[in-house]
């Protein structure tokens, strides 16, 4: 019997070492970095450009695969369902992961348990803008007429369930705002109705509203984030605004199939980091409005349970549901 435990352990050791070794010796191939979304759009942009720097440290082609549709479902479906080996990784914004779970009645995977944080790469503010034309210049403007049981300010959402649907959620409960939903199929039709008067105001990304700020086309009345934005420094914060508790982000992440070797995620954490961090990177965001996180793998982990729970709540409140 002693024998027979003492080969096990030999066995064991032996194919534990083989492990670390593969491990060791990874990437040995060209990595796919999928993104849940359309190519053009803010998430699918960082990819690219993620993905040409990790192509350099790690030696092997990153090739961005997008698998829209859903709210980010189909594409986190694929890397969750890919084998654990690096050679598959997703790079998500918020809602594949702490929204759509509590809005799809029958998810194909669950996050907790199918993908593995890699590390939170951006934090990404929102900004709320109406029209330049709008006769709101402050958000005190808009407070008061969206105030009381006459209201009649409605606002944009890119669809039910979606960050910045439940951004504006957010918000309308900490300030006590009376105004009505109307959702889109995108933030594309939505900003397009909202320069033309169409509906009132609008909570978005600010990579996605910034040159249209920047143009004359939207005014911008707040930021959600918790310091002003140097890019839109003359806008105040939510909590300057008196209201704290709206302080709320998009962000993303880099995410493996789960059971993915630990050396492995640890190597992709290094090299995602490293790529952040570059001051070309740097700068490029922080002129978009957004934040370098480069969170370590537990804290990112972390981070999405919370971002989950609060999420969720809120979703489940208002009825936000999957179109």
């Amino acid at each position: 019997m002693n024998q027979f435990f003492r080969s096990a352990a030999a066995a064991l050791a032996l194919a534990l070492a083989a492990s670390a070794g593969w491990a060791q010796a990874y990437p040995t191939k060209a990595i796919r970095l999928v993104v849940p979304f359309p190519a053009g759009g803010p998430v699918d942009q960082t990819a690219r450009e993620l993905g040409a720097r990790l192509s350099s440290s790690l030696g092997q082609s990153v090739i961005v695969d997008n698998r829209g549709g859903a709210g980010g479902l189909l594409g986190a479906d694929v890397v969750a369902k890919a084998p654990p080996d690096g050679y598959v990784l997703l790079l998500s914004s918020a809602g594949a992961l702490a929204i759509v779970p509590h809005i799809v009645p029958s998810m194909p995977y669950d996050p907790k348990k199918d993908l593995a944080a890699v590390t939170q790469a951006l934090k990404v503010p929102a900004v709320l803008v109406v029209s330049a034309n709008s006769a709101f210049k402050t958000f005190a403007d808009l407070k008061a007429a969206a105030t009381g049981d006459a209201s009649k300010i409605n606002y944009a959402s890119a669809g039910s369930g979606t960050t910045p649907h439940l951004q504006a959620e957010l918000l309308k409960r900490e300030a006590k705002l009376n105004i009505t939903h109307i959702p889109y199929r995108g933030a594309a039709p939505a900003l397009t109705d909202l320069m033309g008067g169409q509906v009132d105001m609008m909570m978005v990304d600010i990579p996605v509203a910034l040159p249209l700020i920047q143009s004359g086309k939207l005014r911008a009345l707040a930021v959600t984030n918790g310091k002003r934005i140097p890019v839109l420094k003359d806008v105040p914060t939510v909590s300057e605004l008196g209201l704290p508790k709206a302080e709320a982000y998009n962000w993303y992440g880099v995410l493996a199939p789960a059971r993915t070797p630990p050396e492995i995620i640890g190597k992709l954490y290094s090299a995602v980091g490293a790529a952040l961090h570059s001051p070309e990177l740097m700068k490029q965001f922080e002129q978009q409005g957004v934040e370098v996180v480069g969170s370590k793998p537990e804290e990112f982990a972390a981070f999405i349970a919370a971002e989950s729970q609060r999420w969720g709540v809120l979703a489940k409140a208002v009825g936000a549901r999957m179109e």
